[in-house]
């Protein structure tokens, strides 16, 4: 199912953890977690130079956020014999040294070697993905919606969804081409189990609030999950066919922004990669099928 999960901690139990807290002072000591290499990027069919990023996490209490890596040397190879060399440029980013288009059914393996505890030794990171076919979306639309006396905008999709595979999906939404939910916390993600084989009649994706509403605006001007349109914005959607791996990637990562459930849910884990030797992030490859409306 699309998730987006927005964990509140009530009040109450902030409060009434102080009310029981002991009054003398207690000498917590903290102790910043090791650094660990970061390697996140994606293949698409679309001829173009291709990208992958290398960088380092930082201590929780470093006010920096961007250790990004110059020196390694970075290798995609195709399951077909291709092989590309990445060159860095700025900012940890690693672009490929031509265009080229990932094909479907191929698999993409990614090498990555640098010496990143510097102890003289080259390490090596290594991660492959498939690049998965399209399946087509017949179109999308805008519905206007009334929900507590507020107006919304529906985006929704129609489709028929195959019943030989298991699918998930994610969805990229431009407003405008300036504004999208690009950062992986604000990523939409579904898998197929409710609706495997069959036709997707307009199924809603999200809901974009009406930005001629002045007391909408004042209500969500502080708000960064929100995305607000107004009558004639124009909205692109992509609806990616990824793999199970990166789906759960995906979902794991928002929840570690939000939170589980604080009475059901588990203790937090590491975020499932499929990156070698102890690296952190994901490589990842979808072809990319767009379609476009116009807000109503």
């Amino acid at each position: 199912m699309i998730r987006k999960i927005i964990n509140i901690i009530p009040a109450i139990l902030f409060a009434a953890s102080l009310f029981f807290s002991c009054t003398a002072p207690i000498d917590i000591k903290t102790k910043n977690s090791e650094f660990a290499i970061v390697i996140y990027g994606y293949l698409t069919d679309e001829y173009k130079f291709q990208y992958v990023r290398v960088t380092s996490s930082s201590p929780y209490f470093d006010e920096k956020t961007d250790y990004h890596i110059s020196n390694a040397e970075v290798w995609v190879r195709s399951s077909n014999g291709e092989e590309y060399l990445f060159v860095s440029e700025k900012n940890g980013y690693y672009i490929s040294h031509i265009k080229f288009a990932g094909i479907p059914g191929v698999t993409y393996n990614l090498s990555v070697e640098v010496d990143f505890d510097g102890d003289g030794e080259t390490e090596i990171y290594e991660a492959k993905t498939t690049l998965l076919p399209i399946v087509p979306v017949d179109s999308i639309n805008i519905t206007l919606i009334d929900i507590m006396g507020y107006r919304h905008f529906s985006l929704n999709f129609y489709m028929q969804e195959p019943a030989e595979t298991e699918n998930c999906y994610l969805f990229k939404f431009f407003i405008n081409d300036s504004i999208s939910n690009d950062k992986i916390s604000e990523l939409l993600v579904s898998d197929d189990r409710m609706y495997n084989g069959e036709y997707i009649p307009g199924a809603n994706i999200t809901y974009f609030e009406d930005a001629t509403d002045e007391d909408v605006i004042e209500k969500n001007k502080d708000n960064d999950d929100i995305y607000m349109a107004v009558p004639g914005d124009r909205i692109r959607l992509q609806v990616l066919n990824i793999e199970k791996g990166y789906y759960n990637f995906i979902n794991e990562c928002i929840s570690e922004k939000y939170g589980e459930n604080p009475f059901f849910g588990g203790p937090p884990s590491n975020i499932a990669t499929n990156m070698s030797n102890g690296a952190i992030g994901y490589f990842a490859s979808y072809c990319v099928q767009e379609k476009t409306t116009v807000v109503p």
